[in-house]
Protein backbone atom coordinates (compact mmCIF):
# COMPACT_ATOMS: atom_id res chain seq x y z
CA UNK A 1 0.00 0.00 0.00
CA UNK A 2 1.40 3.44 -0.92
CA UNK A 3 0.57 6.81 0.56
CA UNK A 4 1.20 10.02 -1.39
CA UNK A 5 1.13 13.60 -0.20
CA UNK A 6 -1.26 15.77 -2.17
CA UNK A 7 -2.00 19.45 -2.22
CA UNK A 8 -5.71 18.58 -2.17
CA UNK A 9 -5.38 16.89 1.21
CA UNK A 10 -6.01 13.40 -0.13
CA UNK A 11 -3.91 10.33 0.53
CA UNK A 12 -4.19 7.27 -1.69
CA UNK A 13 -4.26 3.64 -0.61
CA UNK A 14 -4.93 0.40 -2.47
CA UNK A 15 -8.69 1.07 -2.52
CA UNK A 16 -8.63 4.70 -3.58
CA UNK A 17 -8.22 8.23 -2.18
CA UNK A 18 -9.04 9.13 1.39
CA UNK A 19 -9.47 12.48 3.05
CA UNK A 20 -7.60 13.65 6.18
CA UNK A 21 -10.06 11.72 8.38
CA UNK A 22 -9.34 8.48 6.55
CA UNK A 23 -12.75 8.34 4.86
CA UNK A 24 -13.15 7.13 1.29
CA UNK A 25 -14.09 9.80 -1.24
CA UNK A 26 -17.10 8.43 -3.06
CA UNK A 27 -16.36 9.89 -6.49
CA UNK A 28 -13.11 7.99 -7.03
CA UNK A 29 -13.11 4.93 -4.81
CA UNK A 30 -13.75 2.59 -7.76
CA UNK A 31 -12.54 4.42 -10.85
CA UNK A 32 -9.04 5.48 -9.66
CA UNK A 33 -7.39 3.18 -7.14
CA UNK A 34 -4.12 4.47 -5.73
CA UNK A 35 -0.75 3.22 -7.00
CA UNK A 36 0.37 -0.10 -5.59
CA UNK A 37 3.77 -0.46 -3.93
CA UNK A 38 5.84 -3.30 -5.39
CA UNK A 39 6.12 -6.41 -3.26
CA UNK A 40 9.00 -6.20 -0.84
CA UNK A 41 9.14 -2.40 -0.95
CA UNK A 42 9.57 -0.62 2.40
CA UNK A 43 6.43 0.44 4.26
CA UNK A 44 5.89 2.78 7.18
CA UNK A 45 7.77 5.98 8.03
CA UNK A 46 10.77 4.37 9.75
CA UNK A 47 11.28 1.65 7.15
CA UNK A 48 10.93 4.10 4.26
CA UNK A 49 13.34 6.58 5.85
CA UNK A 50 15.94 3.88 6.51
CA UNK A 51 15.68 2.57 2.94
CA UNK A 52 16.01 6.07 1.53
CA UNK A 53 19.07 6.92 3.64
CA UNK A 54 20.80 3.64 2.79
CA UNK A 55 20.11 3.99 -0.93
CA UNK A 56 21.18 7.64 -0.98
CA UNK A 57 24.39 6.85 0.90
CA UNK A 58 25.30 4.14 -1.61
CA UNK A 59 24.52 6.33 -4.62
CA UNK A 60 26.29 9.39 -3.17
CA UNK A 61 29.40 7.30 -2.54
CA UNK A 62 29.41 5.95 -6.10
CA UNK A 63 28.39 9.04 -8.09
CA UNK A 64 29.00 12.01 -5.83
CA UNK A 65 26.33 14.12 -4.17
CA UNK A 66 25.65 16.24 -7.25
CA UNK A 67 25.34 13.22 -9.52
CA UNK A 68 22.26 11.81 -7.78
CA UNK A 69 18.68 13.06 -8.00
CA UNK A 70 15.76 12.40 -5.68
CA UNK A 71 14.28 10.26 -8.44
CA UNK A 72 17.47 8.16 -8.50
CA UNK A 73 17.21 7.62 -4.76
CA UNK A 74 13.52 6.81 -4.96
CA UNK A 75 14.11 4.22 -7.66
CA UNK A 76 16.92 2.54 -5.76
CA UNK A 77 14.98 2.55 -2.49
CA UNK A 78 11.82 1.34 -4.21
CA UNK A 79 9.69 4.20 -2.89
CA UNK A 80 7.83 7.14 -4.36
CA UNK A 81 9.62 10.50 -4.56
CA UNK A 82 6.81 12.05 -2.52
CA UNK A 83 7.67 9.77 0.38
CA UNK A 84 11.24 11.09 0.45
CA UNK A 85 9.94 14.63 0.79
CA UNK A 86 7.45 13.50 3.42
CA UNK A 87 9.74 11.45 5.66
CA UNK A 88 13.14 13.06 5.02
CA UNK A 89 12.53 16.47 3.47
CA UNK A 90 14.11 18.45 0.66
CA UNK A 91 17.19 17.39 -1.26
CA UNK A 92 19.39 19.48 1.03
CA UNK A 93 17.73 17.88 4.04
CA UNK A 94 18.38 14.44 2.52
CA UNK A 95 22.07 15.22 2.01
CA UNK A 96 22.44 16.35 5.62
CA UNK A 97 20.49 13.34 6.91
CA UNK A 98 22.62 10.92 4.87
CA UNK A 99 25.89 12.36 6.15
CA UNK A 100 24.62 12.17 9.71
CA UNK A 101 23.43 8.60 9.04
CA UNK A 102 26.81 7.34 7.78
CA UNK A 103 28.66 9.33 10.47
CA UNK A 104 26.71 7.54 13.18
CA UNK A 105 27.27 4.19 11.47
CA UNK A 106 31.03 4.78 11.27
CA UNK A 107 31.21 5.96 14.87
CA UNK A 108 29.47 2.78 15.96
CA UNK A 109 31.91 0.65 13.94
CA UNK A 110 34.89 2.47 15.47
CA UNK A 111 33.51 1.96 18.97
CA UNK A 112 32.70 -1.71 18.29
CA UNK A 113 36.17 -2.43 16.85
CA UNK A 114 38.55 -0.06 18.67
CA UNK A 115 41.96 0.55 17.08
CA UNK A 116 41.08 -1.73 14.14
CA UNK A 117 41.68 -0.89 10.48
CA UNK A 118 38.61 0.35 8.63
CA UNK A 119 37.38 -0.40 5.12
CA UNK A 120 38.52 1.26 1.91
CA UNK A 121 35.99 0.27 -0.74
CA UNK A 122 32.84 2.24 -1.57
CA UNK A 123 30.57 -0.45 -0.12
CA UNK A 124 32.11 -0.23 3.37
CA UNK A 125 30.93 2.20 6.02
CA UNK A 126 34.28 4.02 6.04
CA UNK A 127 34.38 4.06 2.26
CA UNK A 128 30.93 5.64 2.05
CA UNK A 129 31.69 8.21 4.73
CA UNK A 130 34.96 9.29 3.10
CA UNK A 131 33.47 9.57 -0.39
CA UNK A 132 30.42 11.50 0.75
CA UNK A 133 32.52 13.84 2.90
CA UNK A 134 34.90 14.44 0.00
CA UNK A 135 32.05 15.03 -2.44
CA UNK A 136 30.46 17.58 -0.12
CA UNK A 137 33.75 19.40 0.45
CA UNK A 138 34.78 19.46 -3.20
CA UNK A 139 31.39 20.85 -4.18
CA UNK A 140 31.94 23.78 -1.83
CA UNK A 141 29.49 22.60 0.81
CA UNK A 142 30.23 22.72 4.49
CA UNK A 143 30.02 19.33 6.16
CA UNK A 144 26.91 19.19 8.35
CA UNK A 145 27.55 19.61 12.07
CA UNK A 146 28.74 16.42 13.75
CA UNK A 147 26.16 16.51 16.54
CA UNK A 148 26.53 14.26 19.56
CA UNK A 149 28.14 11.22 17.91
CA UNK A 150 30.68 11.30 15.09
CA UNK A 151 33.71 9.27 13.93
CA UNK A 152 36.31 11.69 15.31
CA UNK A 153 34.76 11.69 18.79
CA UNK A 154 34.45 7.90 18.65
CA UNK A 155 38.11 7.60 17.66
CA UNK A 156 39.12 9.91 20.52
CA UNK A 157 37.25 7.70 22.96
CA UNK A 158 38.98 4.54 21.70
CA UNK A 159 42.40 6.21 21.98
CA UNK A 160 41.73 7.45 25.49
CA UNK A 161 40.49 4.01 26.55
CA UNK A 162 42.98 1.92 24.58
CA UNK A 163 46.17 3.87 25.25
CA UNK A 164 45.37 5.84 28.39
CA UNK A 165 46.27 9.18 26.82
CA UNK A 166 44.72 12.39 28.11
CA UNK A 167 41.44 13.64 26.68
CA UNK A 168 43.18 16.57 24.94
CA UNK A 169 45.72 14.21 23.40
CA UNK A 170 43.01 11.78 22.32
CA UNK A 171 41.01 14.49 20.58
CA UNK A 172 44.01 15.89 18.73
CA UNK A 173 45.35 12.49 17.68
CA UNK A 174 41.88 11.39 16.60
CA UNK A 175 41.60 14.41 14.30
CA UNK A 176 45.05 13.67 12.86
CA UNK A 177 44.24 9.99 12.29
CA UNK A 178 40.94 10.76 10.57
CA UNK A 179 42.66 13.39 8.40
CA UNK A 180 45.24 10.82 7.27
CA UNK A 181 42.52 8.24 6.65
CA UNK A 182 40.57 10.71 4.52
CA UNK A 183 43.59 11.83 2.54
CA UNK A 184 44.87 8.34 1.81
CA UNK A 185 41.49 7.02 0.71
CA UNK A 186 40.80 9.98 -1.57
CA UNK A 187 44.27 10.09 -3.15
CA UNK A 188 45.44 6.49 -2.76
CA UNK A 189 46.08 5.89 -6.45
CA UNK A 190 48.03 9.13 -6.86
CA UNK A 191 50.03 8.63 -3.66
CA UNK A 192 51.04 5.08 -4.61
CA UNK A 193 52.14 6.19 -8.09
CA UNK A 194 53.90 9.37 -6.90
CA UNK A 195 55.86 7.52 -4.22
CA UNK A 196 56.70 4.72 -6.68
CA UNK A 197 55.06 2.12 -4.48
CA UNK A 198 53.24 0.27 -7.22
CA UNK A 199 55.30 -2.89 -6.63
CA UNK A 200 54.20 -3.08 -2.99
CA UNK A 201 50.95 -5.01 -2.42
CA UNK A 202 48.13 -2.59 -1.66
CA UNK A 203 47.10 -4.65 1.35
CA UNK A 204 50.50 -4.04 2.96
CA UNK A 205 50.29 -0.31 2.33
CA UNK A 206 46.84 -0.14 3.87
CA UNK A 207 47.93 -2.17 6.88
CA UNK A 208 50.89 0.16 7.37
CA UNK A 209 48.50 3.10 7.33
CA UNK A 210 46.54 1.47 10.16
CA UNK A 211 49.71 0.73 12.13
CA UNK A 212 50.89 4.30 11.71
CA UNK A 213 47.52 5.52 12.95
CA UNK A 214 47.87 3.41 16.08
CA UNK A 215 51.36 4.78 16.74
CA UNK A 216 50.09 8.34 16.31
CA UNK A 217 47.17 7.58 18.62
CA UNK A 218 49.51 6.40 21.38
CA UNK A 219 51.82 9.44 21.13
CA UNK A 220 51.40 11.92 24.01
CA UNK A 221 50.77 15.59 23.37
CA UNK A 222 52.75 17.82 23.46
CA UNK A 223 54.79 15.62 21.17
CA UNK A 224 58.28 14.41 22.06
CA UNK A 225 61.19 16.42 20.61
CA UNK A 226 61.78 16.07 16.87
CA UNK A 227 64.49 13.55 15.99
CA UNK A 228 67.83 15.15 15.04
CA UNK A 229 68.65 15.20 11.30
CA UNK A 230 71.04 12.57 10.02
CA UNK A 231 74.17 13.56 8.12
CA UNK A 232 76.38 16.64 7.92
Amino acid sequence: MRFLASGSGLAFDRNGPRDHDGCMTASRQVSRPGPRRPRGAPTGPQEVREAVLESAATLFALRGVDGVSLRDVAGDADVNVALIRRYVGSRDALIEAVFEHVSIQLAEVVEAHPLAAQGFEADTVMGKWVRIAASLSLSGRRLPGPGGINPVAAMAHTLSTGYGVSEDTARLRAAQIVAAALGWRIFEEYLVDAAELTEVPLELLREELARTARRVGATPWPSPPDPPPVGP
